[in-house]
């Protein structure tokens, strides 16, 4: 079921209809196939990630879930001075992960921008032993204040794919 929310929200966001096909057209971007393994650990990062914050009580610092054979997971954080450097932290600690894990999610707090109008949001990079590219997915929030409640915008949305990081 997710799958198919992050391919709709994929087409909806770059321009596509919602609609099957029997025919993309050529200039159509190739929506990545997820497994359910790849959708579990994605998914899960980000839920995790924004019942983090939704608190308010501070920004949500940069974490692994990394994934064994046998299924279960290990959540492991990343605190430096800078963001940037937690997340460098992070995403280094996945490229020298033991080959016997299986799947990763690194989640950060971070921007993307939406025609022209710029939103907090969790940011998700996760892949799988033995897939050349990661998926990176991004849900939009609205922060809590003193005079507002912590929102979620919209769905979760898949942004790109990148180079995994498990080698």
């Amino acid at each position: 079921m997710r799958l198919l929310v992050i391919m709709g929200l994929f087409a909806s966001l770059f321009g596509g209809g919602c609609k099957p096909s029997a025919q993309p057209p050529q200039s159509a971007p190739q929506q990545p196939q997820m497994s359910q393994r790849l959708a579990d650990i994605a998914f899960l990062a980000l839920d995790h990630g924004i019942n983090s914050i939704q608190d308010g009580a501070g920004p949500l610092i940069p974490f692994v879930i990394s994934e064994q054979p046998d299924g279960k997971r290990k959540l492991s954080r990343y605190m430096a001075d800078r963001l940037e450097e937690s997340v460098a932290q992070a995403r280094l600690a996945v490229s020298q992960l033991p080959s016997d894990v299986t799947a990763y999610a690194i989640a950060y707090d971070g921007y993307i921008t939406i025609e022209g109008t710029k939103y907090d949001a969790i940011l998700v990079e996760a892949s799988e032993r033995g897939r050349p590219r990661a998926v990176v997915l991004a849900q939009r929030y609205v922060p809590k204040t003193e005079h507002q409640s912590f929102q979620r915008v919209g769905n979760a949305a898949l942004l790109r794919e990148e180079e995994s990081r498990l080698r």
